[in-house]
């Protein structure tokens, strides 16, 4: 999936070139380099049971390929849309601290574990600009689509168990940015949020936005994602992904 993204977004820019007469096309794709922090717990209501996922699993920093394409356009009633998609996949080896029980599977201090989180997803956003100068601002709803996995196997016997969550998750979704005039530089944050039943998910990028005389546009930020989950799907979790990416982009 990784080594496709370039192709990705070279057809969505020969799509965007076709539209640009009836819209505002922007196709783009970033490198992120994320950390990720935060505890994994399956089938248990009690805290001791909470597993680190860097102190127990191992897991540090790691990196992927996010891609989006955005179009905007001059109907007054009718919203803009932007679709992204983000894969995250790691996997690491790590020692349980102490003894922990993972859905119907029991890890005891000191034992050498393997594991592997998935967590696929895909945002459809539906939005208005209510300002459009030097301040731009957005407001909207954002449709995220969860498809995640967490494993966690022994590598000193065969055992091994898997959490799985799949669902879509409404969110408000808002987005503001300040131009810089005459410059082609711009500095945004957007994101999106929702907290229900002691569950809650963001999704927020902070970003600096050089937009050149031509075609193709370079950003470099800071993108977080944060689930805190109680008893969703048996899982119960608070687990983020953060750090900066840099990307490319082409607008028209």
């Amino acid at each position: 999936m990784r080594m496709k993204l370039p192709l990705v977004l070279l057809l969505m820019v020969a799509w965007g070139g076709a539209a640009a007469d009836i819209l505002g096309v922007r196709a783009g794709v970033a490198y992120w380099s994320y950390d990720v922090d935060g505890f994994l717990r399956y089938q248990s209501t009690s805290p001791a049971d909470d597993i680190d996922v860097q102190d127990d699993l191992g897991y540090g920093d790691d990196s992927l390929v996010f891609a989006y394409i955005q179009l905007e356009h001059p109907i007054p009633l009718l919203p803009n849309v932007r679709l992204s998609k983000t894969s995250i996949d790691t996997e690491a080896s790590g020692t349980m601290t102490a003894n922990f029980t993972y859905g119907g599977v029991n890890f005891s201090i000191d034992e050498a574990v393997d594991s592997a989180l998935q967590l696929d997803q895909v945002d459809l956003t539906l939005y208005y600009q209510i300002l459009d100068n030097v301040v731009g601002l957005n407001v909207g709803l954002n449709g995220k689509y969860l498809d995640s996995t967490a494993e966690i196997a022994s590598r000193t016997v065969a055992k091994s168990e898997t959490a799985e969550i799949s669902a879509w998750v409404p969110m408000v979704y808002a987005g503001v940015e300040f131009n810089l005039p005459f410059s082609g530089l711009s500095l945004s944050a957007d994101g999106s949020y929702i907290g229900y039943s002691g569950s809650s998910f963001y999704d927020y990028t902070v970003r600096l936005t050089y937009d050149t005389p031509w075609i193709v546009g370079v950003d470099v930020g800071y993108r977080s994602i944060k689930l805190d989950l109680d008893d969703i799907d048996d899982s119960y979790a608070s687990i983020e992904f953060s750090g900066i990416y840099g990307g490319l982009y082409a607008g028209f």
